[in-house]
């Protein structure tokens, strides 16, 4: 008959059998069916994602194919049926980028889905580590209520003592390494949330290009039929439109640099108390909206006839608030221009000046002061303009730059 020692190792291997499997073994397999069929969900994703960044690269291919043909046509633009070329090849072109970004949002939105499976899962795993870490510990415990000379009385042989001590320190082992697997898995759920949120600042992103890509689409249609209605498909038409617009795109530009120096150096000289406790300028938007033409714009249906796009074209529907982008002094309000339409042209300090042209109305009058953010107007489509949008320009020393320089 076995002495005391050795039924109290048997009782504590037992109980030792019956927590790792009833206790903590059927948590672990259900655990593992799940983390099984989330490996199966995850790899679907993959598949999926796989296939949908195989789609994009085919039009991708597609779009830098038809960026060929738009620099092709661009260069037979000096005649009707070339412009018209130019600007189907651009129609076409953008048709296929909306249908990217509407592919990589599809992969985006995949991706997410696996991200938060992935951090279902590490947190499921998180909860069973912490399980099983438990029911160690307290198996420890157990053990630890006695020291070693205790246990070593307690037993008939040094060979019963060394089983007892051995299954402690496997235990303890199993702490460490339990322990051990908990934290790396909080740091994995970490980067996944980190993850997740980059991935949803991406999706949001990737829809509000696609809103603009759209818009863009809509400005080049509304571009070709300008031009067929306008030329009514006659080639002696459309060299006399492009005559008549080379023409008053010049005359405008010239009148606008040459007002702005000229009130300026009277507004200085004049030492106009006003003018002078501007602040330094520092530009806002005028309105929100999908830039749909940018500065020097190289998609520009008419650049190689007529000139350099000067500014941002901002798509926005008819009647949207413009707002002034700065305080200053109005130096010009235009109606009915053959070029910029309606239009405010207003001065800040820093030798800059802001112009807002195309617009449906204006609400404020020449010579007078207004103050950032103020509404000056609503946007239009006035003067030379295919659909309702507003046209902005930034100038300095009256000449036109890049306004994406001064906006935050």
């Amino acid at each position: 008959m076995k002495k005391r020692g050795i039924k109290k190792l048997t009782l504590i291997s037992g109980l030792i059998f019956v927590i790792s499997f009833f206790g903590i073994g059927l948590r672990v397999d259900v655990f593992n069916t799940k983390a099984q069929e989330a490996d199966l969900s995850i790899d679907e994703l993959n598949r999926q994602i796989d296939e949908q960044k195989a789609k994009i690269d085919k039009l991708n291919d597609q779009i830098a194919e038809y960026n060929k043909n738009v620099k092709s046509a661009r260069n037979e633009a000096a005649n009707l049926q070339g412009q018209i070329k130019f600007l189907d090849n651009q129609i076409a072109k953008t048709n296929i980028d909306i249908s990217a970004k509407e592919e990589q949002l599809q992969v985006t939105e995949l991706e997410i889905k696996k991200i938060q499976l992935e951090i279902a899962r590490n947190e499921a795993m998180i909860k069973r580590d912490r399980e099983q870490l438990g029911g160690l510990i307290r198996l420890l415990a157990r053990y630890d209520n006695k020291n070693y000379i205790e246990i070593l009385l307690s037993n008939e042989t040094f060979s019963d003592f060394f089983d007892q001590v051995k299954y402690s320190e496997d235990i303890q082992r199993d702490v460490q390494k339990t322990l051990n697997q908990v934290q790396e898995l909080v740091v994995n759920l970490s980067n996944e949330q980190k993850d997740l949120d980059a991935k949803r600042t991406q999706l949001m992103d990737l829809t509000n290009k696609l809103e603009q890509t759209k818009s863009v689409l809509g400005d080049k249609k509304d571009d070709k039929t300008y031009l067929i209605t306008e030329t009514k498909q006659s080639e002696k038409k459309y060299q006399a439109l492009i005559a008549s617009l080379k023409k008053e795109q010049a005359a405008a530009n010239g009148l606008v640099g040459a007002l702005e120096r000229k009130i300026r150096a009277k507004l200085v000289s004049d030492k106009d108390a006003r003018f002078n406790a501007l602040g330094t300028a520092a530009l806002s938007w005028p309105l929100r909206g999908p830039i749909t033409a940018t500065f020097h714009d190289p998609t520009y249906p008419y650049r190689s006839v007529i000139g350099e796009h000067s500014g941002l074209d901002l798509g926005v529907g008819m009647g949207t608030p413009v707002a002034a982008a700065e305080g200053g002094y109005v130096a010009k309000v235009a109606l009915g221009t053959k070029w910029y339409g309606n239009y405010i042209m207003i001065i800040h300090s820093n030798n800059l000046s802001t112009l807002y042209a195309h617009l449906s109305s204006v609400g404020v009058s020449a010579d007078q002061y207004v103050s950032k953010g103020q509404i000056i107007g609503y946007s239009g489509s006035t003067g030379f303009s295919s659909g309702p949008h507003l046209h902005f320009e930034v100038r300095s020393n009256g000449v036109p730059v890049d306004p994406l320089g001064y906006l935050p």
